[in-house]
């Protein structure tokens, strides 16, 4: 029966001495993304400290340092004492690895064993990368050739700006879509004070038209009240100026003469020389003449 050897403990980090970087690199991984894959996510991406503004910004810092700290800690566990000397003044997870990629990985390169992992210090960047490189003699490269340390720092140098603009943008994108926010609300705000002024209007308009109808008919009653006030003021002014024919008193007419009514009266008169007053005059003549008085 056969007997298989006790394998690598699945607690501990992996040991890297120094040799063998590509393959020490990929267990590492697959290690890291067994105890949390929000941690390899740390060492892949990195992280930016957001400004401490609000209650949940901190907290959200807070746990981003608490996952590179975890993430540091596996990484120097899987480290001997010469390479933790090299890479102990690392403060984040991600510079750590990319250091240990520019200082191993490069060796390996140069022993002529390339990876994936030694050409790009990510894996955001996709695609497929064709390395057709024609066989030539170390002696015979050009004086304009850049060497892999200086693609290498260009590389960091442009992905730390990259990574400086993404955060940027994000900030803006999450400013932008509060903002959208914002505008929706006060849009739906704008629609209901629309609809209740529509509503308002509609009532304004029924209790226009229920006062217009009140004005006319007051209207008609003015008017109405105008032509009785004349008709009064007519009548009375024709009672006023009426002169009875049989007392020639103003007042009333002959109808509704009092004196003729009683027929009995006494109405103070006097005497006037003949001739005078052709209303009123004696046809028979009088028994007295009248003279004028003594002095």
């Amino acid at each position: 029966m056969a007997r298989f050897e006790e394998g690598r403990s699945i607690s501990c980090p992996p040991l890297f001495e120094g040799e063998a970087y590509s393959q020490w690199s990929n267990v590492m991984k697959y290690f890291i993304q067994a105890q949390d894959f929000e941690l390899w996510d740390i060492i892949e991406e990195g992280y930016i400290e957001a400004p401490k503004k609000k209650k949940k910004q901190m907290s959200e810092n807070h746990t981003k340092a608490k996952l590179n700290s975890r993430a540091m800690h596996i990484l120097l566990c899987g480290l001997n004492e010469e390479v933790f000397k090299k890479v102990s003044t690392c403060k984040r997870a991600k510079e750590m690895w990319e250091k240990l990629e520019r200082l191993y990985g490069k060796e390996e390169m140069k022993d002529g064993v390339p990876s994936c992992a030694n050409l790009l210090s990510s894996s955001k960047v996709d695609g497929v990368l064709a390395l057709n490189e024609p066989e030539v003699s170390s002696n015979s490269c050009d004086s304009n050739s850049y060497s892999f340390d200086e693609l290498q720092d260009a590389f960091d140098e442009l992905y730390l700006e990259f990574e400086t603009m993404n955060s940027k943008y994000k900030k803006m994108i999450s400013k932008l879509e509060v903002e959208n926010d914002f505008l929706l609300k006060t849009k739906l705000d704008f629609e209901n004070q629309n609809e209740n002024l529509k509503n308002d209007l509609e009532i304004s308009k029924s209790s226009n038209d229920v006062l217009e109808k009140e004005n006319i008919d007051l209207k008609v009653k003015l008017e109405s009240l105008t032509i009785e006030k004349e008709i009064i003021s007519y009548n009375s002014s024709c009672h006023i100026m009426a002169k009875c024919s049989h007392c020639h008193y103003h007042g009333h007419s002959l109808h509704t003469c009092p004196i003729k009514k009683r027929k009995s009266y006494r109405i103070r008169k006097v005497w006037v020389p003949k001739g005078t007053r052709d209303i009123e005059v004696n046809v028979n003549g009088s028994k007295a003449i009248w003279i004028p008085k003594s002095k």
